[in-house]
């Protein structure tokens, strides 16, 4: 009985290649840092491939962190090297603090909102309440990625403090806590999985429905009632959530 010859190894997907080649390209430098990509339609001429690929080649370059694609804007160049993964570790309010000051927030959108049922359950507020909402993402300086979709609600009594919100460093919260005078006493987190929605899909151009963590805090008063809420969307694929657990008593 004759042996049949070894199957060949299935061909990477033609956006893969594309990117593959792409991002060669960035690390060699001949697209340097900070330099703006050919059209779709100049990058599917060069290639030899369909628009259709080109968009795939250039989402997958954006989930590694490599450009930064923007609606309306054009594509840039990020880094020459995929970042590593993006590690948090929280143990107290001045750690949380740290984070916020370690990174950027972006923000889009400011808006006055009444809560629907759905936000008003996340913020453990009172469905049809005005509050404030802040969109974004939040970027780590250093190498420009993109860490997370951010949206941040504040209760409507802090409106007056926000004017200058989207020049301000550090955490929302703390900003509210010392502009106020109200004293944040506690934060509750809660970590679900979940589907990247659109829009956190289409601020950290990623795919929608792929799989993210969601980081939902809340900052209580002394009365244990909500001052800022945030609801923070990480693709699980660059992203690490680390705890210590010590061991108490002897």
């Amino acid at each position: 009985m004759k042996a049949k010859p070894p199957a060949p190894d299935s061909a990477p997907p033609l956006h893969r290649s594309v990117a593959r080649r792409l991002g060669d390209e960035i690390a060699s430098g001949g697209l340097a840092v900070g330099a703006v990509l050919p059209s779709e339609h100049a990058l599917a001429e060069a290639f030899g491939v369909s628009r259709h690929t080109i968009r795939a080649a250039l989402r997958h370059l954006a989930a590694l962190g490599l450009i930064d694609q923007r609606q309306g804007a054009a594509t840039r160049v990020l880094a020459r090297h995929p970042p590593a993964l993006y590690t948090q570790s929280m143990r107290s309010l001045n750690e949380l603090q740290q984070y916020a000051l370690d990174t950027r927030f972006e923000i889009h959108t400011i808006r006055d909102v009444l809560l629907d049922e759905e936000e008003a359950a996340l913020i453990h507020a009172d469905a049809n309440t005005r509050w404030i909402q802040l969109v974004g993402r939040r970027r780590a300086p250093a190498t420009g990625a993109m860490i997370c979709h951010t949206t941040v609600y504040v209760h409507a009594r802090f409106e007056g403090l926000l004017a200058d919100v989207r020049e301000a460093t550090g955490p929302i919260y703390a900003l509210v806590e010392a502009r106020s005078g109200e004293e944040v006493k506690e934060a509750m987190q809660e970590i679900t999985a979940g589907a990247l929605p659109r829009a956190g899909a289409r601020a950290l151009a990623r795919r929608q429905g792929e799989h993210a963590l969601r980081f939902v805090r809340r900052y209580l008063d002394a009365a244990g009632q909500t001052m800022v809420c945030s609801a923070n969307w990480h693709p699980a694929q660059n992203f690490v959530y680390c705890t210590r657990i010590q061991k108490l008593g002897p």
